[in-house]
Parts: structure tokens; sequence; C-alpha cells
């Protein structure tokens, strides 16, 4: 037994240290939880906690596909802090990695070429003014994505950099339906209207830059909704793209205002100094349109001087075209010509670049007399001008086209939805009266045992009541025998005739014919008639004595008819008469009542012969029904009543000592109330 014992011990404890390293071991569902953690703090400037969350992370890896995963979440906190060297440093350190271990693919190492790829594209675009190179690196991740499991919210920022990449390339329909796309994956997975915020500003800048107006004011309104929701990130993205919005619409004092607030949630922050000199170079441009010079000048001359630090060719592109534009402002054509002739700024290829350039090119050469190259600037922007209109009445189609389609999946969606609600609801209904046929045939069944039930204890209290009646039928005649014989000797001795106990116990008798229960005053009553009646044959040296003590009120306490006559009876025939009268001593008969908790307890004592089997036979008829009568009346109540018969002994006296024990608040119906 106790190497049973120690085997079960060991059995524990092993399951317990395997359930502790399970619980130690990372999850998929964790990293991501843990990923979303660290998202949260960059994108709330706390860059220093997501930092040390990933090395924490980094040094529990407990092997390298881990150790690198961790390493490529390292690389968005040195995006969010355009820390270049570090995200080459770390990229190069990933690449490396996965080409070691390129023929042997895992979950993780696919996520990591994922995330590598994804990060690859990022770089591509807003370090190097690449979105043509990021395009196809991101595709590459999309793809990858695809096949992995439990990745969706990797693949949705994939699905929005693919649609912002596009957009920078101008193929504003393909960035629509990127943007459609990862606002599909959003509502799939369950994002709500706040969590989608980035898509919803990304597709309003889309359609700022094709020049729809109407869908761009609808989807920024939308985006508006969400302003007071969002974080500090999106809200410098929501007023610095609205500034756009309202530039390319000549609303440049509404567009100044936006630029502003841009610039002023983003000051002071070293880790947003990228965003903040942004939001300076756009806000230059508009006051150049404004004809605020001294404030023009000052705002742009901050914004150059940052990104030559960073050496960010497309700004800088910007900023020059706008200084350009601010000399011809002051009437400085000549060294307007001499920026535009040593410029030593590379053509970003990005077409709202380049037309804004080639405007500044035909208004300098108009100027200053070189109608050849003012005519050849206004050609280029003819033609761009051409191919913008063309393009963006085809991407309007097209966009309109892909938001019919994606509405139109969103209402099957919603029907297949509403069928399967209205599906869910039927199989309820049916389930429902279903139940209830099954209530009803399991109720009626209740029912039906339930009359059986009472029937059966109708029958048992009947046979029980017709017991107990042919108890007490007999005691008539017998009394009525030996009542008569000592009326007779009575009379020839010349003693006077007195009939009154004889009726008083037959009329009682007849009273508790057809009951149950009864009180224990009225018992106690019955008892003394009957005892009054026998005792007259037991001779002088019989005595009769009750004692009840003052806490019991006899006329509250109830107990089963008879039940103390019974024992009285039994104690005169089998105790006390076969016992020949002795001189000196007398023949003892003694009821006691008293409290027992919440009891009261009912003692019938004898000094007779005392319990001898022999003799119970002329007592079983009684016993049985007082028996049976009891278990009866027991079965409808938690309390029982409880009751026996032993002998008992104290100094030189003995005898039978008959008992039964009556619990308060005692139920003494057959049936049950509810029958």
């Amino acid at each position: 037994m106790n190497n049973k014992k120690v085997i079960i011990g060991l059995l524990s404890l092993i399951i317990l240290v395997a359930g502790i390293e399970v619980c130690k071991a990372p999850t998929p569902q964790n990293t991501n939880t843990e990923i979303k953690r660290i998202e949260d703090s960059i994108k709330n400037g706390k860059a220093e906690t997501a930092k040390r969350i990933i090395t924490q992370f980094m040094n529990e890896a407990k092997d390298s596909d881990m150790y690198y995963r961790w390493l490529s979440i390292q690389n968005r906190v040195w995006y969010a802090e355009m820390n270049v060297d570090s995200m080459t440093y770390v990229s190069e350190r990933i690449h490396n990695y996965l080409i070691r271990h390129q023929n042997k693919q895992t979950h993780i190492r696919s996520l990591i070429l994922a995330e590598w790829n994804k990060t690859k594209a990022v770089f591509l675009s807003a370090i190097q003014g690449r979105p043509d190179s990021a395009l196809v690196y991101n595709e590459k991740a999309i793809k990858l994505l695809e096949t992995l499991k439990d990745e969706n919210e990797l693949r949705l920022t994939a699905l929005t950099n693919q649609a912002f990449f596009y957009r920078q390339v101008g193929r504003y329909d393909k960035s629509v339906e990127g943007y459609m796309n990862a606002i599909e994956l959003a509502d799939s997975i369950g994002k709500t209207e706040q969590e989608k915020t980035p898509l919803l500003l990304g597709i309003s800048t889309v359609y700022t830059y094709m020049g729809d107006y109407e869908r761009s004011e609808y989807w920024w309104n939308r985006s508006l909704e969400q302003l007071p929701h969002m974080i500090k990130a999106d809200q410098f993205i929501y007023y610095n793209d609205r500034g756009n919005d309202y530039y390319f619409q000549q609303k440049y004092e509404k567009a100044c205002e936006c630029f502003a607030k841009a610039a002023q949630l983003v000051k002071d922050n070293e880790a947003k100094n990228w965003d903040y000199y942004t939001s300076l170079a756009n806000l230059g441009e508009v006051y150049v349109c404004l004809n605020k010079t001294d404030s023009a000048r000052a705002t742009l001359q901050q914004a150059d001087s940052f990104f030559h630090k960073v050496d960010f060719t497309p700004l800088l592109y910007y900023i020059e075209t706008s200084n350009i534009k601010l000399e011809m402002q002051e009437g400085k054509t000549a060294n307007a010509l001499n920026m535009l002739t040593n410029s030593k700024i590379a053509d970003p290829k990005i077409p709202s670049a380049k037309f804004q350039r080639l405007k500044a090119i035909k208004q300098i050469m108009s100027t200053a007399g070189k109608y050849k190259e003012a005519y050849e600037a206004d050609q280029q922007l003819k033609h761009i001008v051409d191919s913008m209109v063309a393009a963006n009445t085809s991407m309007q189609f097209s966009t309109r086209l892909i938001e019919y389609q994606h509405d139109k999946q969103l209402a099957e969606q919603k029907l297949t939805l509403e069928k399967a609600q209205s599906d869910k609801i039927i199989a309820w209904a049916l389930f429902a009266v279903m139940l209830m046929v099954a209530i009803i045939i399991i109720g009626q069944f209740h029912l039906y045992r339930r009359r059986q039930r009472f029937n059966n204890l109708k029958t048992r209290q009947q046979i029980v009541m017709m017991r107990m009646e042919s108890i007490r039928n007999r005691i008539s005649p017998h009394f009525i025998y030996n009542a008569l014989n000592h009326e007779v000797l009575a009379q020839m001795e010349g003693r006077e005739i007195d009939l009154e106990a004889l009726t008083q116990l037959l009329r009682r008798g007849i009273e508790q014919a057809d009951i149950l229960q009864t009180t224990l005053d009225e018992e106690l009553s019955f008892v003394d008639y009957y005892i009054s009646i026998e005792g007259r044959q037991m001779g002088s040296d019989f005595v009769y004595e009750k004692e009840v003590d003052s806490d019991v009120d006899v006329k509250k306490v109830n107990l089963p008819s008879m039940s103390i006559q019974i024992f009285a009876e039994n104690a005169l025939k089998h105790g006390l008469r076969p016992i020949k009268p002795t001189e000196g001593k007398q023949r003892k008969l003694l009821i006691k009542v008293s409290r027992q908790n919440q009891s009261t307890l009912v003692e019938v004592l004898d000094n007779g012969e005392g319990v001898q089997i022999a003799k119970k036979s002329g007592t079983l008829l009684g016993g049985r029904v007082m028996r049976q009568t009891i278990q009866l009346l027991n079965d409808n109540n938690e309390e029982k009543i409880t009751f026996g018969i032993n002998n008992w002994q104290q100094d030189e006296e003995s005898g039978c000592r008959s008992w039964i024990l009556l619990p308060d608040n005692y139920n003494y119906q057959i049936t049950n109330k509810d029958e």
C-alpha cells in the first residue's frame, strides 16, 4: 500500500513539473500577445519599454529561431526611431541566418523570412525612397504569410503596407484594392472601427492623391469620427494627410491649420523628429502658396537641414522645389534659375513631385525669357496632366468597381450571416418545441407516477386504519365483558355500580377509530380510562403514576393515536399481570414525559418481568401496526419518529421500558402536501 502511494506521488510530481514546463514554453498565442504589447508601446512613444521587453525575450530564447524572431521584432523599434544604422545591421544579421538555414524551413523561420521581407520593403520605401522595389519584397512577404496559419495580424500589416507602396508609385487603383483587401481581412478577424483607423486614413489619402475629393471626403469623415480615440501617431497622420487633401484642393488656409496641428503633436519628441520635419516641409510649401515668405523661408530651412542630415532624397526634392518657388515670389529669378541648373538632388520618380517641379521650371523659364525650355516644360506638364487624367479616370473606374465588388461581397456575407442567424433561430425554435413536448411528456408521466403513488399511499393508509380500527375494536368486547363482570360482582356484594369508566373508554375509542394522530393530552386521558378499568383486576398492590415535565405542553404535542395505549397494554399484560402479588412489594406502572432538544420523549416503565422474546407473540399485532403507521408517517418527514422497547434496571428494581421520541413540527399527513 505504501509503495502504491509513493508511485502515485512520483507520477503527480512528474505531471506537475511537466505542466510547469508547458506553461513556461512560449506558444504562438503568447508570442503574438507580447508582440502586440510591443507595438502598442512603440505607437505610444514608449520605445524604451519595447526595447526592454524584446531584450528580455531574446535573453530567454530557448533556440536560435526564437532569438531571431525577437530580433526581427526589434527592427520595428529601430524603424520607429529612424535608426538607420541599427536597422541595416539587424536586417543583415537576420538575412545571413536565413541563408544558412534556407534548406530547412520551419514555421518560425518562414515567419522570420516574411518579417524580414516586410521590413526590407519598409526600409526601401521610407529610407531609400524606392517604393517600386518595396512592392517586390512586400509581395513576397504577403505570399509567404498566406501559407502560414494564425498570422493574420502580420498579414494585415503587410496588406496595409502594400496599399501604401502602391499609393507612393501612383497606382491608386491598386492601392484602393489593397486597402479594401486589408479592411476585409480586418472585418473577418473582428477588428473594431477604431482598430481599423490606419486603413481608414490610408484609403482617404489614396482618394486625395487620385483627385476624387468626393470619395476622399467620405473616408476623411469616417476617420474624423475616430479622431478622439486615436493615438498620437495616428492623429499626426490624420492632420498631415488631411492637410495634403486641402492643399491639392487649393484650400491653403485649412491645409495650414492641419499641418500646424500635425507639427505640434510631435514637436520636442526626438523619436518623432522625422514626422516633425516632414510636417514642417509641408507647412513651408503652404506658406509659399499663401505668400508668407518669411515664415516659408524659416520653416523650409529647418526641414532642409534635417533631411540633408539624414540624406532623404524625396523630401529634399520637394523642399528644393518650394525654395525655387519662394525665390520666384521674391523676384529673384536668377537665383531660382541657378538653383534649378545646379541642383544635385536626383528625381525621386514620384509623379506629384515631378509635377510640382515642372510647374516651377515653366514659370522660371517664361520669366527668364527661355521660351523653348518653358515650352518643353509645358509639354511635359500637359503629358503628365493628360496621363494623370487618363490614369485617374481609369483608376476611378477601377476603384469604383473594387468598391462595388467589396460592397457586394459584404452584402453577400451579411445575407449569409442573416441566413445563418435565421437558421439558428429556427433550430432553437424547433429545439424549444421539442423541449416543450419532452417537458409535457415528462410532466404527464410524473403526474401519472404521483397519482399512482397517491393511490398507493391512500390504500396503505386505509389498510393501516383498518388494522388500527381492528385493534381498537377488539378492546370493546373485552372491556365490556370485564366491566359487566365487575359490575355484576359489585351488585351481588352490595357495592355501588359505576359504568362511567367503561362508557368513557368506549366513547373515546370510537372517536379515535378513524384518525392517525391525536394530542398527547387526549392520548394520556385515553390511557387513564384504560388503566382505571384494567387496574381493578390487578389488585391493591398495583400503582399507576404519571410524570409530565413543566416545559411540556401536552395539548400541543401530537403523536400517532393509541401508541401509548399499546405500550401500557403490553406493560400490564406481559410485564405486571404474570407477577404474583407479594406482600410489601408494589407492581408499578409509570408514564414519564420530558423534553429532549427539539423533541418530546414519552416513556412507559414497569417493574415487571422485563422483555422476554417468548412472551412477545401476544403483542405482535399491535406493535406491527404501530411500526407500519410510524414508518408510513416518517416517509414524509426529514426528522423521524423513533421508538423502542428495552429492559431497565436501577438499584434493586428492574423491568421493561417502552419509549417513543416525537420531533417538533412533525407532519402527520400520510400523503405529501403537493399530492
